[in-house]
């Protein structure tokens, strides 16, 4: 199997976690970029600065050996209470996933390893590279997990892809307790979903997700207690539409499904691994790759070689989201490489490279 190391440079303390109720007075990176906006900012760094980031001081701690290569942006929590596990006490966690379908917690002061969780089933082994290069030669855990405490200990949730002898594909929903590792939640669910629509691998009126035709490549998202995943393709390969899956973040049932291109083809969201933005009334945006645009759900569609960012709405009712296009025509071929900024009281967004 592939190898990695994960390199562990000097970290400084994050923001505080702040949620309804409670105050949790921790360094963390819980979600793709720090921040549902995917700012990447540290807004209240108090160690580091450009007089001590430096190489007499600034540079590599350790490494640490994993059983695949890391696609996924590894988080931290401080201060996780361990207590009735081995070695007990409280630790400072940098969660990391890899494409072997393992995830590993670390202790972020020294690198060893606390504990490896493998999400594979009996009989299974990570998905096959699918016959396209992106991700190669196997895939497993591709996108940066979300972490959340929706109980005391908290849970790091994981979209992992897998195979098994009969040629069978699968991806799930699975949500870890951080200090164990332990399923958790009743954990892993299948994700399976259907749309109606009359676009690429539909009968009858209705799209369906096949597992083996997608790869989970932006980041996992949790708004208003909801677990929200989007899938890209494997190099374009059809059959393939655009799917958007949410998920209770308490039990791990499904409560949402939408999919963007459901009378066409395409429209995968890639980002080059970017978690979709969350402004503060709960509109999640992102940016999806050449596929049929539509302006309704139901419109017979047009099609666009541009990218196109999208919004939907995580505090509607689960079973009422819409969508509709913020941005046509931000031309550039690197899809990859689209970024996008989001002005939630000036009710703009703007498209980067």
């Amino acid at each position: 199997m592939p190898r990695s190391r994960v390199l562990v440079a000097l970290l400084s303390a994050a923001a505080p976690l702040v949620f309804v109720g409670q105050v949790f007075s921790v360094t963390y990176v819980a979600t793709w970029h720090n921040d549902q906006a995917r700012t990447g900012a540290n807004t209240t760094e108090a160690i580091l600065n450009p007089t001590n980031v430096k190489s007499t001081q600034f540079g590599k701690l350790f490494s640490i050996p994993v059983d695949g290569k890391v696609d996924a942006q590894p988080l931290i929590v401080s201060n996780v209470n361990l207590s009735g596990t081995p070695g007990g006490a409280t630790r400072n966690l940098v969660f990391i996933a890899t494409e072997h379908d393992s995830v590993y917690a670390c202790d972020a002061d020294d690198g060893s390893i606390i504990w490896q969780k493998s999400l594979l089933k009996a009989g299974e082994i990570p998905s096959d590279n699918r016959g396209c290069g992106q991700v190669t030669p196997e895939i497993g855990i591709t996108a940066t997990p979300v972490i959340g405490f929706t109980n005391v200990q908290g849970v790091i949730y994981v979209v992992a892809m897998s195979k098994d002898a009969a040629g069978n594909y699968f991806q799930r929903l699975h949500a870890l307790g951080l200090p164990t590792g332990a399923e958790v939640l009743g954990g892993p669910v299948d994700i399976v979903a259907t749309y109606p629509g009359t676009g690429d691998n539909s009968s009858g009126g209705t799209v369906v997700f096949d597992p083996k035709q997608y790869k989970a490549r932006a980041g996992l998202v949790l708004s208003n207690n909801v677990i929200y995943k989007t899938w890209a393709s494997h190099c374009d390969i059809r059959p393939y539409t655009s799917w958007v899956i949410g998920y209770n973040a308490n039990t791990l049932a499904r409560v949402s499904v939408l999919n963007l291109t459901p009378n066409g083809t395409h429209g995968a969201i890639w980002a080059s691994g970017a978690a979709p933005a969350v402004e503060e009334n709960g509109n999640l945006f992102a940016l999806t790759g050449d596929g049929t645009f539509e302006t309704t759900l139901n419109g017979a569609g047009f099609p666009t070689r541009a990218i196109s960012a999208t919004a939907w709405s995580s505090s509607r009712p689960p079973g009422t989201h819409s969508r509709w296009p913020i941005i046509s025509r931000c031309s550039t071929p690197f899809r990859s490489r689209m970024r996008m900024a989001i002005s939630a009281r000036a009710g703009r967004c703007s498209c980067r490279t």
